[in-house]
């Protein structure tokens, strides 16, 4: 019984400002795959990634801004490529089910 990674990561993060790690979600994970940040399957090698790509500083704030951008533009069925401000560096878009902007 406990928590695991992610949680652990969410409440430390938000409750107490403490980064310990990236928190990868199924937005976080979806992102990473689709920007070509980690080629991994599994939130504990895609957190390892993307540890390594962005300083442990902004970790909490990097996890939140991707978890709304899957939200709100990257959606998993839909991307809505036509809003997105990362579609021109981003090597996945509009190659999915993209939704009328």
């Amino acid at each position: 019984p406990g928590v695991a990674r992610k949680t652990a990561n969410v409440v430390l993060g938000n409750a107490f400002g403490i980064a310990s790690g990236v928190v990868v979600d199924t937005h976080v994970s979806r992102l990473s795959e689709r920007l070509g940040l980690s080629d991994e399957k599994t939130p504990e090698k895609i957190e390892r990634d993307l540890a390594a790509l962005v300083p442990e500083s902004d970790w909490i704030i990097f996890s939140h801004l991707l978890i709304a951008h899957g939200r709100k533009i990257c959606q998993a069925r839909k991307p809505l490529c036509g809003e997105c401000m990362l579609a021109k560096l981003c090597p996945s878009a509009f190659t999915f089910g993209v939704a009328d902007a």
